[in-house]
């Protein structure tokens, strides 16, 4: 198609396509920052509660919501049957 004697959309003969980059979706994370001293407060304390983390990382800054927190705290988590010892269930 052109206008007025113009290509549009036409690549540049001979011009390298467009490098493909991922691009950013959505809001950058608020929990993010926040993942390594979670990770450090579960591996002290395994049992703690997410209300508890949540009081914590307010503590040092954290100003996001607690869905987004809770969800982290999910993923970052060990499972209870690592936990526990030897992998038996007898």
């Amino acid at each position: 198609m052109s206008v007025n004697g113009m290509a549009i959309n036409d690549p540049v003969k001979g011009a390298a396509p467009p490098a493909w980059q991922p691009r950013g979706v959505g809001r950058p994370s608020t929990v993010a920052p926040f993942a390594p001293q979670i990770e450090v407060w579960l591996r002290q304390e395994p049992a703690l509660s997410g209300a508890e983390i949540l009081r914590r990382a307010r503590e040092v800054g954290y100003r996001g919501g607690k869905s987004a927190l809770y969800e982290l705290v999910r993923r970052l988590r060990v499972p209870a049957s690592s936990v526990s010892g030897n992998g038996s269930h007898s």
